[in-house]
């Protein structure tokens, strides 16, 4: 096994192992940081002629479908939600804290 002041080689082993466990979760957690999108922080108004075609296609609209479909956040769809109620550009058909559902005018 080992001998006085020296660890078992079984103990060395194990911390090999557990640093390389550690250097791979780094890897891919940097390319994970690397994958996300960009998020858009402004309404940007193409985004706005974006969600109301979509809105004219399926019919209706809540904020994880525009999410889903347009690849933002769900914060910044229940943003544009609120933006085309309050242009009158969209009929607004049921709001509570958590949902907003919309449809076509």
């Amino acid at each position: 096994m080992g001998t006085k002041g020296k660890k078992p080689l079984s103990t060395l082993e194990k911390r090999q192992r557990k640093l390389v466990k550690e250097e791979t979760k780094k890897v891919a957690k940097e390319e994970k940081k690397e994958r996300k999108t960009v998020s858009i922080t402004g309404l940007d108004p193409a985004m706005i002629t974006r969600v109301i075609e979509e809105v004219k296609n399926t019919g209706f609209a809540t904020p994880f479908t525009l999410s889903q479909k347009l690849g933002v956040k769900y914060s910044i769809a229940r943003k544009l939600l609120k933006e085309l109620v309050k242009s009158n550009d969209v009929e607004l058909v049921a709001k509570n804290r958590r949902i907003i559902l919309i449809t076509k005018k």
